[in-house]
C-alpha cells in the first residue's frame, strides 16, 4: 500500500496530487495565481478592440442606397455579405425609423433598384416630435 499523504507530490513519477491540483482550480476561480480578473487590463484591452473601427452595416446600407441611382439588391447583398431577405428585412427597418425607399426596376437586368430620398430639414424635425 502506498504511504504518500494526499498532499504530496508522487516520488519522482511525475504524478501531481489531487490536493494541488484542486488548489489550481480554486485558484482560477477566484482570480488568484495569474489568472486574469474581471477588471484587469488584459480584459479591457480585448473588449475595447472588439469593435471594428469602421462603419456599421447600417451606414454601408445608407450609403449605397443614398447615391443618386440608388442600389440594386445583387449589390447590395455583394457589398454587405447579406441574403436577399436580410438586405429587404433592413430596408423595412429603415422605412419603420423614417426613410423613405423608393424601389422601381432596372430598365437592364429588370432587378429591384432601392433608392433613399434625402430627407428634408422639416421632416426629420417632426419625425422627432410626438403628435398629440
Amino acid at each position: 500500500m502506498n504511504n504518500q499523504k494526499i498532499g504530496e507530490v508522487g516520488a519522482g513519477n511525475g504524478s501531481k496530487s489531487k490536493a494541488s491540483v484542486n488548489a489550481r482550480k480554486i485558484a482560477t476561480k477566484t482570480g488568484e495565481a495569474g489568472a486574469p480578473k474581471a477588471g484587469s487590463a488584459k480584459n479591457s484591452a480585448r473588449v475595447s478592440s472588439a469593435k471594428p473601427a469602421g462603419k456599421s452595416k447600417k451606414d454601408q446600407l445608407i450609403a449605397l442606397l443614398s447615391k443618386p441611382n440608388g442600389a440594386r439588391i445583387s449589390v447590395i447583398v455583394g457589398k454587405l455579405a447579406w441574403q436577399a431577405h436580410t438586405v429587404r428585412a433592413a430596408l423595412s427597418g429603415l422605412r419603420k425609423q423614417g426613410f423613405e425607399i423608393t424601389t422601381s426596376k432596372s430598365p437592364k437586368t429588370g432587378e429591384t433598384v432601392y433608392t433613399i430620398l434625402p430627407r428634408s430639414e422639416s421632416d426629420a424635425s417632426v419625425s422627432g416630435e410626438v403628435q398629440a
